[in-house]
């Protein structure tokens, strides 16, 4: 993968965190939509911050980072294709996010 690779990653992280807001439904507690809410926002800065101070591409820390978060995105894709409960699918999105923080960190080292 080349560098843009790794932010196109970052890039599906945010997109799905909005997805999954916007399939919130009304009746969801507040705590759910707040959560999903801050993820949005820490999957934006994610992907922000990797467009604005790029990504060292040549560490097999990085490589080794942007496959996690490739596998969290399909995994986030796969509970969306398959309908399940959408506290399910936070902790998938928060998982998703939490691994763009990683990758964020191994793209600085």
């Amino acid at each position: 993968m080349v560098e843009r690779a790794y932010v196109d990653e970052l890039l599906e992280t945010y997109v799905l965190s909005l997805a999954g807001l916007d399939q919130c439904p009304d009746i969801v507690a507040d705590e759910v939509k707040s959560r999903l809410t801050a993820n949005v926002e820490r999957a934006e800065q994610a992907f922000a911050q990797a467009v604005a101070d790029g990504l060292d591409g040549g560490t097999d820390g990085l490589r080794n980072a942007v496959r996690d978060l490739a596998d969290a995105n399909e995994t986030v894709r796969s509970a969306f294709h398959t309908g399940r409960s959408i506290g399910d699918l936070l902790v998938d999105l928060e998982r998703a996010t939490a691994q763009a923080g990683r990758v964020l960190a191994a793209g600085r080292a």
